[in-house]
């Protein structure tokens, strides 16, 4: 919701409930004038400072609607979700699901797949990459990329398809080609403003072939190759050794201008992810601004209204009548 169109609600949420405690203190105050004498005593009058608690009162639940307003226009418990905000930079992710990332040499004791280190390591990133302003886009390939999802923005849907999904099913048997795969995914993100794109490779690094290799649109800012699987045992698959050639990834991520992480025991470090991760100088900070400013008015309206009885009963009055059980003591006077 835009920010003036919730200020317009919620002034005029304000105004009304304004209003309306305004005239219920009109006609409170008619009452009490009428029971004056019961209730402050012989002289009628209660103490000077009471007579700003009816305006108190209206400011404070008029304030309190306000505040009620902009929150409840806030999807979320801690800040605004806006999905249609126009996305600054992107997140593009390629996993690689060929059957060698069905192969259990990942993680630091050696016994989780290469697809569920993979997993691991997208989330990671995912999680970090939680600015309203980061579209996600990703894409799978084996014998060439596949496009999943463009420009999204439920994060849960980018962990979906990287948790257990057998995504390999949907290609024909053959063999693993990374190169072929990055030329096509450059396809799916070419429209993209120019340098806003983190790209980001998860694979094996099974079969890296030397040529063939495009040049990266000029979307992308940053290539980060991740690979999993154990690089110095390989196990056997398909006719030959499977492992993490990292020689080969790492040499790989030079040619795109990117960096290589092996990522089969540790998460992709934060300096990697700097252009995805850091705080964004254009958007717009107003809405938190407006959530605090919203629940600094609740809680001072709230301790108003809930402190307010207790400070006129207490203090309201100069005249205290006695207590039944002191009206009746032998020597004391009623009145």
């Amino acid at each position: 919701m835009a920010n003036e169109q919730l200020l317009a609600m919620a002034v005029l949420a304000a105004a009304v409930t304004g209003g309306l405690a305004a005239l219920a203190e009109w006609l409170h105050a008619r009452r009490c004038q009428r029971l004056a004498r019961l209730a402050f005593g012989p002289d009628s009058r209660p103490r000077v400072w009471t007579k700003l608690a009816p305006p108190v009162r209206v400011l404070a639940l008029a304030a309190a609607a306000w505040a009620l307003v902009v929150l409840l226009a806030f999807d979320g418990s801690s800040r605004s979700r806006d999905r249609n905000v126009a996305a600054t930079r992107h997140l593009m992710t390629l996993l690689d699901v060929s059957p060698s990332m069905e192969l259990a040499d990942a993680g630091e004791g050696g016994n989780q797949t290469r697809r569920d280190r993979a997993a691991g390591v997208i989330k990671s990133v995912v999680d970090r990459a939680n600015s309203d302003r980061v579209k996600l886009t990703m894409a799978c390939f084996y014998t060439d990329a596949m496009l999943l999802v463009k420009e999204c923005a439920d994060r849960e849907v980018v962990w979906n398809f990287a948790d257990n999904l057998p995504l390999h099913i949907a290609y024909k048997p053959g063999k693993t080609s990374l190169l072929k795969s990055l030329n096509t995914a450059g396809g799916f993100i070419k429209d993209f403003p120019r340098k806003s794109v983190t790209f980001l490779v998860v694979t094996d690094g099974d079969t890296v072939p030397g040529t063939g290799l495009k040049p990266m649109p000029s979307a992308v800012a940053n290539v980060v190759i991740v690979g999993v699987g154990n690089p110095g045992r390989g196990t056997f698959i398909d006719s030959h050794q499977s492992r993490q050639n990292n020689a080969e990834l790492s040499q790989l991520a030079r040619r795109l201008g990117g960096h290589y992480h092996d990522g089969n025991s540790k998460q992709v470090p934060g300096e990697l992810l700097r252009r995805l991760t850091a705080p964004d100088e254009n958007a717009d900070k107003s809405q938190v601004s407006l959530r605090t400013l919203a629940v600094i008015a609740l809680a001072a309206s709230a301790a108003l209204l809930c402190l307010l009885p207790v400070m006129l009963e207490l203090f309201g009055s100069r005249w205290k009548p006695l207590s039944a059980a002191a009206a009746s003591a032998p020597g004391k006077m009623v009145g």
